[in-house]
């Protein structure tokens, strides 16, 4: 009897360790973590932006059968503000919609040094801005987070005349004039919802004419402004 149970219990041992070893062999099914969801550009963001501006301006000058120009006179500036806007991804193409507006204070001012018909060494002419605005569309073409882009839209900016004439007076014409801005840029998401990028633009308003009397010389002052900026952008997305 001792002998039959030793037995019994060997076989059974044997049976068990059989069971577990073929236990061990079989695969180990586990689910495959899901997939980490994709970058995509669409949403609105607000940010802020700095830069430099620098201005061309061209500006004739007339009195009655007088003309003279003041011609390739740059000025420079710095620039600092907000943007607001938003973008829609499909596949790789990114099309999207930006609104800025900027601080700017440049400023250039000639003084004749020479007559000229009814003007006398002293005379003054100058223009200033303090501040720039733009809307634009944007169409770019992602790589996961890096977004290039151009991008193109209506521009408006403060304008300040001033005419200033030895011992007669001082004329002032402070307005707003609209052109166009195209530009392009490129962008780079650090995190989900925060992206920095930089952007260059050309912006041109035209020609704008301006007239009036200054102590009864009648004065017309011709102004062509373009200007060309670049700026370095930080966003927030939501």
């Amino acid at each position: 009897m001792k002998k039959l149970l030793l037995a019994s219990a060997a076989i059974l041992a044997a049976i068990s360790t059989t069971a577990s070893a073929a236990d061990l062999s079989k695969p180990v099914y586990t689910k495959a973590p899901p997939p980490a969801p994709m970058f995509t550009w669409t949403g609105f963001y607000i940010g802020l932006n700095a830069g430099g501006k620098w201005a061309s301006l061209d500006q004739q000058i007339t009195s009655g059968a007088t003309v003279f120009t003041l011609n390739d006179n740059n000025a420079s500036s710095w620039i600092a503000g907000g943007q607001l806007g938003y973008n829609w991804q499909v596949g790789q193409i990114v099309l999207g919609i930006e609104g800025d507006i900027d601080a700017q204070r440049f400023n250039r001012g000639r003084v004749i040094g020479t007559a000229i018909g009814p003007f006398i060494p002293g005379d003054a002419f100058n223009v200033e801005s303090n501040w720039q605005a733009s809307l634009r569309g944007r169409i770019g073409y992602a790589w996961d987070r890096v977004l290039l882009y151009a991008t193109g839209g209506v521009a408006w900016a403060q304008r300040k005349n001033t005419v200033s004439l030895v011992g007669i007076g001082v004329a002032t014409n402070d307005d707003v004039v609209t052109g166009g801005t195209v530009g392009g840029g490129l962008e780079y998401a650090i995190w989900n919802n925060v992206s920095i990028g930089i952007e260059g633009r050309w912006s041109f308003y035209g020609d704008q004419n301006i007239t009036g009397t200054i102590g009864g010389i009648p004065v017309a002052d011709r102004v062509s402004l373009d200007t060309a900026e670049v700026m370095g952008k930080l966003n927030f997305r939501f």
